[in-house]
């Protein structure tokens, strides 16, 4: 997995504390930072499919896989959604599938019954 280095340096552009800059170095991982960018924009309402495709395209280059990246996103998606943000739930909201459509049960009960009928007309004409 990559890791990615984050010295920390004074205003001046030298190390602080005159040390050497293996000490004051701090591994940031992956998986964190693209967490990072990735409720970042959820809360903004950025995280559209075509940006989420980008963004494991992204992921790819880090060594990580789609699962992993789609996992991460259903990760913060879920965080969202426990969110007291009114706002930040309705963009997780966006991101959740809806349930497949399916016909209201009216229709279903009239298909049924047209069929049950059809077959019974040619029931009764064989026989």
């Amino acid at each position: 997995m990559e890791n990615v280095h984050e010295f920390d340096r004074d205003d001046g552009g030298g190390f602080t504390g005159g040390y050497s800059p293996h000490d004051y170095t701090r591994r940031i991982d992956t998986k964190e930072i693209f967490r990072a960018m990735i409720s970042q924009e959820l809360r903004s309402g950025r995280l559209t499919p075509s940006r989420r495709r980008r963004m494991v395209r992204y992921a790819a280059q880090f060594h990580l896989s789609a699962v992993e990246t789609g996992r991460l996103i259903a990760e913060c998606r879920d965080e969202a959604l426990e969110s007291e943000d009114p706002e930040e739930i309705y963009h997780a909201l966006r991101l959740v599938e809806p349930p497949p459509k399916t016909m209201p049960l009216p229709v279903k009960a009239a298909i049924a019954l047209t069929a049950a009928i059809v077959l019974y007309d040619l029931a009764a004409r064989l026989f």
